[in-house]
């Protein structure tokens, strides 16, 4: 027994220790394997041993205590947990043995969590299964797990979805509160119509996809001199949801309508979305009218708009409305032909005028998912956008411009802003420029005419060397993002952006919506802060991740019988394990692994994203041959071969 000396002798000398140690904070961050790392608040990365690792889950903030191995590395030994915000998970339901878990579908997490007697409810092994974590392993490694929801069986039709769902926490269901809201709405409809200003006579028509059921916005264009007059009728739920309300709640919670395969998850109830507010033809809709002048020369004019009330004369598809602008004139209506005409010049006007004071988006085709009963995929069909989608979304563009510009000019509402390259990569973007284009290395390219004028010189040389240099610059720029301040949007070459024309399956045009009625009727409506931006902001962002989930483990269902077939592709990615490829036929992403290849290693080009491998070099958006080699559907890895490759200089 040690007396009271050598106790305090002993606690001096682990003072003494602990005060050359060297601490710091960070993230834990999981691996393939069972050991982890600490990614630091000043940017180094500590490695974390297995024993160590045992006892956080990846994204646990930690306090550490550092130590210099060899060849200047750092591994780290855990000093205390600040922070977890890992409190809910999905995965499957384990057996082995005596011992019951979960297998965690999180990324980088490698290790099962114990599920207790008690915390297993009516879950059995192979269920997949949503839990809560009660107990952290920090202390001694031992963690414990709690089964709140089973989802289903591994073979139940539509698991995926249900699964993708409660991995997100996607709402739903919505509350009685909300549905009796709802009801209520319907009742009030005739009585809010009736006030308003019926503005049907201008001749609107949807032109939607024929499977569209939220139609939120009606088109008819009128000729004037020197140009047209574009009116925009979006339906109104601004006028009938009041902000707080139970309805309010339920829609900012979800942010926006989620279009899953197979499946909508909308911001509203259905009944509202697709039915009280959708503008279907004959039936009177409350709606805000945009009328917007459009000049000859594509440029836009004064801009208004109304709170009134329309009926749309149909509703066309896209495929009848293409059919007539390739002269086929029985497949729309005699009285919308003069207006369609006339949308189809407006809408040639501005797309030449964008072409040369904004910026152009990418027409890239979309990929139609169609679902068997099973809900698996049956088939995928390569969606090429047709010229009544192309004049449509420029009289969308061109509303949102304008309401936009009135928004900034109010200094209220939500904006979509781009700001154009990360903060942090712009070393690696002046690099580039220094090399290739010096004399736009030294502009402020945050400003929108220095960044308009960048992009528009590469999009305006074809060689080989300034498309792949677009190509880099493209994969260093920030997301869109949503503010409550006006800003530039850099990626559409405008000064300020705003959405207005979706206001059933987006909550941010639901605010525009009532920041402009509340212009009108001089009241004040408070204003979106910064939290409630970035919980919109979230709410998105969980959306997009759902969906390319879900897609992901369908798409490796659906390739699982092409191992050995071959497809041509696109390079969407460049690292130095391999490239990422896109394949043409169906818009599904693969990885083609090289450096597993020990006798003929690839050389990665970080600056100028290129990999040369026995003897070929692969950059961005070159086009090449694979075949499908190999698809592992639990970790959701589609395995591809290349083939042959176009040359690239």
């Amino acid at each position: 027994m040690l007396n009271a000396d050598a106790l305090k002798q002993l606690s001096q000398l682990k003072t003494d220790i602990r005060s050359t140690k060297e601490f710091a904070e960070g993230q834990v961050r999981g691996s393939n394997g069972k050991f982890g790392f600490v990614t630091l608040d000043d940017g180094r990365e500590a490695f974390l041993p297995p024993a160590e690792m045992e006892r956080v889950f990846p994204g646990d903030r930690v306090r550490v205590s550092l130590n210099d191995e060899e060849k200047g590395k750092l591994s780290a030994e855990l000093d205390t947990l600040l922070e977890s915000e890992l409190k809910y998970l999905v995965g499957q339901y384990v057996q082995r043995g005596q011992g019951h878990f979960v297998q965690p579908s999180l990324p980088g997490f490698t290790r099962w969590i114990f599920l207790p007697p008690k915390g297993r409810g009516k879950a059995q092994p192979g269920d997949f299964i949503a839990c809560t974590i009660n107990r952290h392993p920090f202390k001694d490694g031992r963690s414990q797990a709690r089964v709140e929801t089973v989802i289903g069986k591994p073979d139940m039709p539509g698991i995926e979805h249900a699964y993708v769902v409660a991995q997100h926490r996607l709402p739903e269901a919505f509350g009685k509160a909300a549905l009796e809201q709802a009801q209520d709405i319907a009742g009030k409809l005739e009585s809010v119509v009736s006030q308003r200003q019926d503005l049907s006579g201008l001749g609107f028509v949807t032109i939607d996809a024929e499977s569209t059921r939220d139609m939120d916005d009606a088109l008819a264009v009128t000729a004037r001199d020197g140009g047209w007059t574009l009116h925009v009728a979006v339906a109104d739920p601004s006028s009938l949801i009041e902000p707080g309300t139970p309805l309010d709640k339920e829609a900012f919670k979800r942010a926006h309508s989620q279009y899953l395969p197979g499946e909508t998850l909308p911001m509203l109830p259905r009944d509202l979305c697709e039915h009280q507010f959708s503008l279907l033809p004959g039936e009177l809709r409350p709606v805000l009218v945009l009328h917007v002048d459009v000049d000859s020369d594509g440029s836009l004019g004064e801009s208004s708009y109304e709170f009134a009330a329309i009926r749309s004369q149909h509703k066309l598809s896209y495929n009848q409305v293409a059919k007539f602008l390739e002269g086929d004139d029985s497949a729309v209506p005699a009285e919308q032909q003069e207006s369609l005409r006339n949308l189809a010049t407006m809408a040639e006007s501005r797309t030449a005028y964008r072409a040369g004071h904004s910026l152009m988006m990418e027409d890239r085709p979309d990929y139609a998912i169609y679902l068997n009963e099973q809900r698996k995929i049956a088939r995928i069909e390569k969606l090429e956008r047709n010229a009544a989608q192309r004049i449509v979304e420029e009289a969308m563009l061109a509303a949102n411009i304008s309401m936009g510009q009135k928004l900034a000019e109010l200094n209220q509402g939500c904006f979509s802003v781009h700001l154009g390259f990360r903060d942090e990569r712009m070393g690696e973007v002046k690099s580039l420029l220094k090399e290739y284009l010096p004399e736009h290395a030294e502009k402020d390219l945050h400003q929108l005419d220095n960044y308009l004028a960048l992009v528009k010189y590469l999009e305006t040389h074809d060689e080989p060397q300034m498309q792949n240099l677009l190509a880099v610059l493209k994969r260093m720029l920030r997301p869109g993002q949503l503010s409550n301040t006006p800003g530039a949007h850099l990626g559409l070459g405008l000064e300020s952006y705003a959405t207005v024309t979706s206001p059933i399956r987006k909550y941010n045009d639901l605010h525009n919506h009532r920041v402009l009625r509340t212009a009108v009727e001089e009241e004040q409506l408070p204003a979106l802060d910064d939290t409630n931006v970035e919980a919109l902001q979230q709410s998105l962002i969980c959306g997009r991740q759902a969906n390319r989930a879900l897609e992901q483990w369908l798409y490796c269902q659906f390739m699982q019988d092409k191992v050995g077939q071959e497809f041509t592709g696109k390079v969407t990615q460049v690292n130095g394990a391999g490239i990422g490829v896109r394949l043409d036929a169906n818009g599904i992403d693969g990885f083609v692994r090289m450096n597993g290849d020990k006798k003929n290693p690839p050389e990665f080009d970080g600056k100028h994203l290129t990999l040369t491998h026995k003897g070929q070099t692969f950059r961005l958006e070159q086009p090449v041959t694979v075949k499908v080699s190999g698809v592992d559907v639990d970790k959701r890895r589609i395995a591809l071969e290349v083939l042959e490759s176009a040359s690239a200089q």
